[in-house]
This record gives structure tokens, C-alpha cells and sequence, in this order.
């Protein structure tokens, strides 16, 4: 009893040692195993170990060991550490804590936890961390990676920068982001900005979309999650098994993360053949193009404004051979289930020709 009497006061000495007049400040020692205070010319040092438990102001603070350094305000923590405030949760291997300017220096496998009003989390994490208490903002370094449980996306990237009140993050140093379930879909680009608000992703320079149903490519990529809707500039070039398509701007909508429809926007091409990964002989060109598809195939296309293409059927047991060409001003096609043409009508102005096999 007199053991655990003494043990209190000198808990109680130190928490009242430490203590400062600002609350933000305020220490609390919680427990620890081992408490070691001394007085130096620097100041008071108060070293803890085993089951460290404290309180800066509102922030919780646990860990292996810690060494609170007053004079200096700086605490340093190391082995299983945590830190908790509202509804952040950090973890780390060590953390360097400084009281002025509320910075945390974080090392080793370091992941900050958002829980957001709606029931959702995300996080970020890294090989080393530096924490802004003050601002509210995150920097990862090294083999960082993301998760935002809302969006069901992943992201990983060499730097990252998460700003929590703004709703804004950004990742550069070869940034790859994946959505939906695996090999759902990528993107990958020189840098990757994120805005919570709009639900916005942004992909500037060297930008790569993949899915199981195509690729894309383009120097500048916007994302609207609300609308499923991804629109892409800077010499974009879509491809999949059945077309490739290029314009100044390519407008691709998605439901449930599956392609639905592409919108081309001025200077438009499409390549397309009628077998999957077939050489692309067929093509089409106008001002402006939209292509709707199913399960990864054409489904249909409208073309308008200074429309001209090419279409080549080749022979077979259940088909003749023929070559058809025409300018016009608008044209529909569709295509059945094998994606083979089975209707192609156009009108305006229509000039052509067609090539029929001379068996004479």
C-alpha cells in the first residue's frame, strides 16, 4: 500500500511538473510501468516505459517508450505507437512530437485513419510521416498507399499529401490508382489529385486507363465518381478488343465501373473490325462520334457532321464479299450479339461506292 501511495505522488509530481497553462498543451500521464524524471541545465526530462499512456490537450498518446522533453516540448515516443483524436487514428513505429508547431515526425509502416461522418474510413500510409496537428494535414514518403472504403478505391504512389479540412489529396512519383473490385480498373499518371467535395479524381500528363475492356491514354484525364463519367483531353486514344478511336476529346461513362458509352469530340476516327482482336480494316470519321457498348463490344455508333468511312466484309459460308465507301453527313450502325454489322444507314448529301466480288 505504501509502495502503490508513493507511486501515486510521483505520477501526480509529474503530471503537475509538466502541466501548462494552455489546454492544447496540457500533459496528462494516463499509466507506465517505469517512471524516470530528472533535472538537467536543458530542463526537465521525464523518461516512461511499458504500457505508456498520455495526453497532450485533447490528443491521446500510446506507446513502448517515451521521453517528454519540457523545455523543449517535444515528446518522442517509439515501439507500437498510437496516437487518437476525434476521429483520427495514427499508428507508428516512432514519433517525434513537437508541441510548437504541433508537428509529429512519424517512422516505420506509418498509417493515418480517417473515420468519416457517414460510417466510412479511409487511409493513407507510408514508410516515414509527417503530421501537421495544427493545419490537419498528412505527408507519406516511400511505398505509400491509400484506401478510401466510400469510393472502394486504392491507391499507391511514392509521395502522398492528404489536406483533411480541405478534402483534397494529391500522390506523385509514378501514382497508380485502382477502382472497384480487383482488376476492375486503373489509372496511372505523373501526378493525381483527389477533391472529397466534387468526388473528383484528376490525372495530369502521361495518363493510362486500363480495364479488362479497354485502354486508354491521353495527357490529361477529370473523373466524376457521381456521374461515373471520365473525360479525357490532350491526344486521347481509346482501344479495346473490337476499335480503337481517337479525337480531341473523349467523353467515357461507365455503370457500375463497366463502360457503357464513349463520345468523341471533334477530329474523330474509329478503326473496327467484326472480330474480337481481329485487324482493324473498317473505319469511320467525323466532327463527332458516340459509341455505345455491351459486355466490352459495340453495341452501336452515330456518326455526324463530315462523316466518311470505309467498311469491308469479307467472304464467307454465311456472307458475300464487299467493299463499301461513302461520304455523308450522318451515319447509324448496328451490330448483333457476335458483333457483326447488321445495319449500316446513312444520310445527307451521300456519296459512295460498293465493290462487289465479280465471279464471271
Amino acid at each position: 500500500m505504501k509502495r502503490l501511495f508513493l507511486g501515486s505522488l510521483i505520477l501526480l509530481w509529474a503530471v503537475l511538473a509538466l502541466g501548462v497553462a494552455k489546454d492544447a498543451e496540457r500533459f496528462r500521464l494516463i499509466h507506465a510501468d517505469k517512471l524516470f524524471m530528472s533535472n538537467q541545465e536543458s530542463g526537465q526530462i521525464l523518461q516512461l516505459n511499458g504500457n505508456v499512456h498520455f495526453f497532450y490537450g485533447d490528443t491521446e498518446f500510446k506507446s513502448d517508450r517515451a521521453l517528454i522533453l519540457d523545455t523543449q516540448k517535444i515528446a518522442r515516443l517509439s515501439g507500437r505507437v498510437v496516437v487518437e483524436n476525434d476521429t483520427l487514428h495514427l499508428v507508428a513505429d516512432s514519433l517525434a512530437y513537437y508541441r510548437i508547431p504541433q508537428l509529429l515526425n512519424l517512422g516505420g509502416r506509418v498509417r493515418l485513419t480517417q473515420s468519416t461522418k457517414d460510417g466510412f474510413s479511409r487511409w493513407m500510409q507510408g514508410d516515414h510521416g509527417i503530421y501537421d496537428q495544427g493545419k490537419d494535414t498528412f505527408a507519406a514518403f516511400g511505398r505509400v498507399k491509400a484506401y478510401d472504403q466510400k469510393e472502394n478505391g486504392f491507391a499507391e504512389c511514392g509521395y502522398g499529401f492528404w489536406d483533411r479540412p480541405k478534402g483534397y489529396a494529391y500522390l506523385i512519383e509514378e501514382p497508380r490508382v485502382s477502382a472497384g473490385t480487383t482488376d476492375t480498373l486503373y489509372i496511372s499518371a505523373d501526378k493525381m489529385e483527389y477533391y472529397d467535395a466534387e468526388r473528383k479524381l484528376i490525372a495530369t500528363f502521361n495518363v493510362r486507363t486500363e480495364s479488362r475492356d479497354y485502354q486508354a491514354t491521353s495527357d490529361f484525364l477529370i473523373y466524376f465518381a457521381d456521374q461515373e463519367k471520365a473525360v479525357f483531353i490532350g491526344e486521347p486514344r481509346f482501344e479495346n478488343a473490337f476499335a480503337t478511336a481517337e479525337a480531341q476529346e473523349f467523353q467515357l461513362f461507365f455503370e457500375e465501373q463497366e463502360l457503357r458509352r464513349v463520345v468523341l469530340v471533334d477530329s474523330c476516327l474509329v478503326n473496327f473490325a467484326q472480330e474480337e482482336d481481329a485487324e482493324k480494316q473498317n473505319w469511320v470519321r467525323a466532327r463527332n462520334i458516340v459509341l455505345n457498348f455491351a459486355e466490352g463490344k459495340i453495341e452501336d455508333f452515330e456518326a455526324d457532321a463530315e462523316v466518311s468511312y470505309y467498311f469491308l466484309q469479307q467472304e464467307t459460308d454465311k456472307q458475300d464479299f464487299f467493299i463499301n465507301a461513302a461520304i455523308g453527313e450522318r451515319l447509324r450502325a448496328k451490330f448483333d450479339l457476335d458483333n457483326k454489322l447488321r445495319l449500316m444507314d446513312m444520310g445527307g448529301s451521300i456519296k459512295g461506292r460498293y465493290i462487289f466480288k465479280n465471279d464471271s
